[in-house]
């Protein structure tokens, strides 16, 4: 399949060939002839391919709130709760850590393999704003409970419209 998935990209990248003019400053600056290239070049054949790109883990949430508070309860069996990191930036909050594999077992005796061990991350976007000072976050038995109290929003301010002369915005300005 990774070769038919190989052609097929080559193919693709042939079409690209058409449109594709390199980065004067990033391309052709730091070829030594400055040839003519096409975008195959840029991709480099087969080692394009056999390159590793790190995977990354979703965690899985829940989450739910009342009238005071936002809670977000993230099972994470495995890890360190130093190498759990939160951050709350405005309305999203984000959860990262890593899952260190404690052994290690040879691909071939495995038999079946569905645990992510590594780095992992989630973010999500909150209901509504919360008392970011507030916020609470405990790890018991491999379980994170994140509390987020909610924090009053502006909401629907009543104007009253008063009589009287209105003064040019330019006017006002000065």
């Amino acid at each position: 399949m990774q070769k038919d998935f190989y052609k097929d990209w080559q193919k693709h990248l042939e079409h690209l060939d058409e449109h594709y003019r390199p980065d004067v400053f990033f391309g052709e600056s730091n070829r030594p002839d400055n040839n003519s290239v096409g975008i195959k070049d840029d991709f480099n054949g087969e080692d394009f391919f056999d390159q590793e790109i790190e995977e990354e883990g979703q965690l899985s949430l829940d989450i739910y709130q009342d009238e005071k508070n936002v809670y977000v309860i993230a099972p994470i069996a495995g890890i360190d709760p130093k190498n759990i990191q939160i951050i709350l930036e405005q309305d999203v909050l984000t959860i990262k850590g890593e899952r260190k594999k404690q052994f290690e077992i040879e691909e071939k005796n495995s038999i079946f393999r569905e645990c992510h061990w590594g780095n992992f991350s989630r973010s999500v976007i909150l209901p509504t704003v919360v008392k970011e000072k507030e916020v609470e976050a405990k790890f018991n038995k491999g379980v994170l409970e994140i509390v987020l109290p909610k924090r009053e929003e502006g909401g629907a301010v009543k104007i009253e419209v008063n009589r009287g002369k209105s003064k040019p915005l330019d006017s006002a300005r000065d």
